[in-house]
């Protein structure tokens, strides 16, 4: 092959590759564009994150300096707790109200009512049967079990489970 048909051969292929080179720089120039909306759209979105947090820690701080200004109740003792819990359920209120009246869980009210159980005074009968060493821990354990056991709840009593 002479000289003049490799110069013939370059001149067919040239503009191809000039096409070719010409599509690749215009596909590359509007992938800045795509891009930038990503982080335009990156931008707002985290702007609006920012602006809810930082509502969120003004609300929960003004939140605090509201029960903090106000004075607390001074705490009654467990055995005075106890007593208010067991005339409340002798009264027929369900233990979901005692509970948001006491603020305490209900699993604690149901403790409270089984303390109170278990506390009844022993009837001179009782403290015979029991013989000279008086109520053990077991008897105590035991008496709680009963009447947790035999306590019904009272009318119009709901579980956690169906609050809504």
């Amino acid at each position: 092959m002479n000289p003049l048909m490799y110069a013939a051969t370059a001149l067919v292929f040239m503009p191809i590759v000039l096409v070719l080179v010409f599509l690749r720089l215009i596909r590359g120039a509007s992938r800045p564009a795509v891009d930038e909306q990503r982080v335009v759209r990156l931008t707002a979105a985290l702007e609006l994150l920012t602006d809810t947090t930082e509502e969120g820690f003004v609300n929960v701080a003004s939140e605090l300096e509201r029960l903090g200004a106000r004075p607390l109740a001074s705490r009654s003792t467990r055995r005075a707790t106890t007593r208010r819990i067991a005339a409340a359920a002798r009264k027929g209120r369900a233990i979901e109200d005692i509970a948001m009246a006491e603020s305490l869980s209900e699993s604690e009210v149901r403790l409270h009512l089984g303390l109170e159980a278990a506390a009844e005074p022993v009837t001179p009968r009782e403290a015979a049967e029991e013989g000279s060493e008086g109520r053990g821990v077991l008897a105590d354990v035991e008496r709680w079990v009963n009447a947790a056991s035999t306590a019904s709840c009272p009318e119009g009593a709901r579980h956690a489970a169906v609050r809504v």
